[in-house]
């Protein structure tokens, strides 16, 4: 939903000690292990915002007054809470290079590489300890490399910078319409095959409750068109009547009139309904932005539910179930991909995943056959991946690239499947309007809505035996100077 927040300079820490810091990296390889799956119960507190803000002064602090020690522990804690943050780990390979812990600085940047991350190390200062060693130069020459555009991606259709700040994508295999929710106006924009341009299919003006769009769910076998609506500062339309509200709507595929609305009943805390998902029965899922809760809606029901929610989440973005809808997941931006249990007691871990593959920064999450597609803004490079799970739908076993570091990329947020092929928003507005919508800096560009084909990305799998090869010629050069040095 919002571009993420990069953290360039450890002086950063002080100004952003108490926001959500998002999540970062890549991957390119998969290792044959995976880290064991930890129940949610036993994820504790360690991950709230207070202790995160308070391991954030300590290391800003720390850096301040050069004590590069404090500010590694520190650094190492905040790894610890936040794996798969990009910021912190290029952090810890400058602060073991500051104290002279080379062998921690390359298994540091190691990871990094082999998680697909982009680093342009020759801009880092205090790495003069690593620098020297062919290890540091190849590993910082991969991770240029890897900002540099893979896959395939065309362009569908473009939306003119006029349609302000789209972030839902909907696609009626029938008539084959493109449909656009959009923030600013609330608007739902339409296009057919054979149109010029987009129309508008439904407005605040014509469907009551009808607010900033956030996701849009095309049902074609029962002809509805799903809305997941709701208040923002960046509404052309919001007051502080409708403040805070947030519903589900249900529209007329073909003529867009309102069939019903589901509200989220008032209960002290914000609310704000995002990603959806859709069973085969009719069951509506739907992730909130602002409290870590889903919702669930059956057929039915009047009023959409708590399905799950706790507090060790930071904050959910996309969700996707499985094809017997038995299996729900929920993409964290910051601690990544979790699989929970429709039926009985609901039973949710971290999907398992190679210790290669970073899960971090994923905002639109789609299921395509027995596999995952996700849409990772929260990285550098930007990215799309399938993950291919294993037969039971639980674990990672394979990551294929679909589309990285596409040049039309600016913060890719959301899209949506038809057949074989995924339709994305390549860029977003939200960085370029202000808190209360308006653009900054110009007219608002339009945004490129691009095709990629799922069923056409391979697994990648990096050098890994060369990289190890050549750590270990580091390991033995630095034992050598080592002796050398004991026996000067």
């Amino acid at each position: 939903m919002n571009p993420r927040i990069a953290i360039r300079t450890p002086l950063a820490l002080l100004v952003l000690a108490a926001l959500l810091l998002n999540a970062g990296p890549v991957p390119a390889q998969l290792a044959p292990t995976a880290t064991p799956p930890t129940e949610l119960k036993d994820m504790g507190p360690g991950g709230s915002q207070v202790e995160l803000g308070r391991w954030l002064t300590q290391a800003a602090s720390a850096y301040q007054e050069n004590d590069y020690d404090a500010w590694v522990r520190a650094l190492e804690r905040l790894h610890s809470l936040r794996p798969y943050n990009a910021d912190f780990m290029r952090q810890l390979v400058e602060g073991y290079a500051r104290i002279g812990d080379r062998s921690k600085a390359f298994n540091m940047m190691l990871r990094m590489q082999q998680q697909g991350l982009s680093e342009d190390w020759s801009a880092v200062d205090g790495l003069d300890s690593i620098r020297p060693y062919p290890l540091y130069g190849h590993l910082s020459q991969l991770m240029g490399e890897a900002g540099q555009p893979f896959g395939n991606a065309r362009l569908a259709v473009e939306i003119p910078g006029e349609i302000a700040m789209p972030e839902a994508l909907a696609f009626d295999p029938a008539s084959e319409r493109l449909f656009v929710g959009t923030v600013r106006d609330g608007a739902i924009m339409v296009r057919g095959p054979d149109d010029e341009g987009f129309e508008t299919f439904a407005s605040p003006d014509t469907v009551d409750g009808l607010m900033a769009v956030f996701d849009l769910v095309a049902d074609p076998a029962r002809g509805h068109l799903w809305v997941a609506t709701g208040s923002t500062s960046q509404y052309r339309g919001a007051t502080s009547a409708n403040f805070g509200r947030t519903s589900l709507i249900r529209l007329d595929l073909a003529s867009g009139e309102k069939q019903a609305e589901f509200r989220v009943l008032s209960d002290g805390k914000p609310h704000l309904l995002g990603a959806m998902a859709l069973a085969d029965d009719g069951t509506i899922y739907a992730a909130d932005n602002l409290t870590p809760f889903v919702y669930r809606l059956a057929p039915g029901e009047t009023r959409p539910s708590v399905f799950l929610g706790n507090p060790v989440f930071t904050g959910f973005r996309g969700i996707a179930l499985s094809p017997d809808a038995a299996k729900l997941y929920v993409a964290d931006y910051e601690l990544g991909l979790f699989v929970f249990q429709t039926d009985g007691e609901r039973r949710g871990l971290p999907l398992p995943a190679p210790d290669t593959l970073n899960l971090g920064g994923i905002d639109g999450l789609y299921r395509w056959d027995n596999s995952l597609v996700a849409i990772q803004n929260g990285i550098s490079p930007e990215r799309v991946l399938r993950l291919d799970l294993d037969a039971s739908g639980t674990r990672v076993e394979s990551v294929a690239p679909l589309v990285v570091a596409d040049p039309r990329f600016d913060i890719p947020t959301f899209g949506t499947l038809v057949g074989d092929d995924l339709l994305m928003l390549a860029s977003s507005h939200w960085d370029k309007v202000s808190a209360q919508g308006q653009p900054v800096g110009g007219p608002l560009p339009p945004v490129a809505v691009l095709r990629s084909a799922v069923n056409e990305a391979q697994n990648l799998v990096v050098g890994q035996e060369m990289l190890e090869q050549m750590k270990r010629q580091y390991e033995a050069q630095r034992a050598r100077e080592d002796a050398a040095d004991g026996e000067g």
